[in-house]
């Protein structure tokens, strides 16, 4: 097992330290959700106070928690090759709306699955 937090959500995506914890926080959790919403995972949410949560993950679910958690940061908070122009007004995207979110999510969670398969 592997405890994950906000910080390992921050390190691996490379943003700043003053990224707002609790917003990563809610990320790898609606990660969790969409994994057991679509696969059947039965992970559980992060614990703990907000800002200082943690989650216990195996290798391979941590994998799939955070290829979900890519696709949810960069199809809603940070979209890859966008630009802010400062006072031009615009707005998010729906992350679920994106096939490619969708097709990343679903296929974490196909994978996370087959992983969970017991052939013994």
């Amino acid at each position: 097992m592997v405890a994950i937090n906000a910080d390992t959500f921050k390190k691996i995506f490379g943003l700043e330290a003053d990224f707002d914890d609790e917003k990563a926080e809610e990320i790898i959790d609606l990660a969790v959700d969409l994994l057991n919403l679509y696969g059947d995972a039965d992970l559980a949410n992060m614990g703990g106070a907000t800002g200082s949560k943690t989650l216990n993950l195996e290798s391979k679910q941590k994998g799939a928690v955070f290829v979900v958690a890519r696709a949810i940061y960069y199809g809603f908070y940070n979209e890859p090759g966008s630009q802010s122009f400062q006072g031009q007004g615009g707005s998010m995207p729906d992350v679920m709306a994106s096939p490619a979110v969708m097709l990343a999510v679903k296929e974490a969670a196909r994978q996370l699955a087959e992983l969970d398969v017991d052939y013994g």
